[in-house]
């Protein structure tokens, strides 16, 4: 009965949190909303200093480094928060490759398959050699998929 009533605890503790965890999300969607809006609105009024490629003004010069200190600070941080708010837990996924080659190649192979797959964790590799001259390699792959 005692682990019965710790698990709904343990549950509306949850739903408290995630809920928090929504509200705040949506607040700060917002105020990254109105901060884009505001940026977008700033450039629409400089519209002509950042776009003159002849003077110092342009996109290199003052008014861009102005705008830019001004937002992109504030964007990053906001954009980072939201980052974490919205933390979803990945899912495992797992990839099997098999390459067939020789011992000459088996190098060069190798490493064009881990390269193909540079966003993936290499977690094995096995050879086995299947007659004098050719080889088996089964490479081992894994990586968080957060889905979309």
């Amino acid at each position: 009965m005692q682990r019965e009533t710790s698990n709904l605890e343990s549950s509306v503790r949850e739903r408290r949190r995630n809920l928090r965890r929504r509200d705040a999300l949506e607040i700060l969607l917002k105020a990254r909303d109105g901060l884009i809006a505001e940026m977008a609105e700033e450039i629409r009024l400089r519209r002509d200093a950042l776009v003159d490629s002849t003077g110092e003004q342009n996109v290199l010069g003052f008014e861009f480094q102005e705008i830019e200190d001004r937002y992109t600070a504030r964007l990053q941080a906001l954009n980072s928060i939201l980052e974490n708010l919205e933390y979803r837990r990945p899912r495992l996924a797992h990839r099997i490759e098999t390459i067939s080659t020789t011992s000459e190649n088996l190098k060069k192979d190798l490493n064009e398959l881990v390269s193909r797959f540079d966003q993936w964790d290499l977690v094995d590799v096995t050879v086995t050699q299947l007659s004098d001259s050719s080889l088996l390699a089964l490479v081992s792959f894994t990586a968080d998929d957060y889905g979309e």
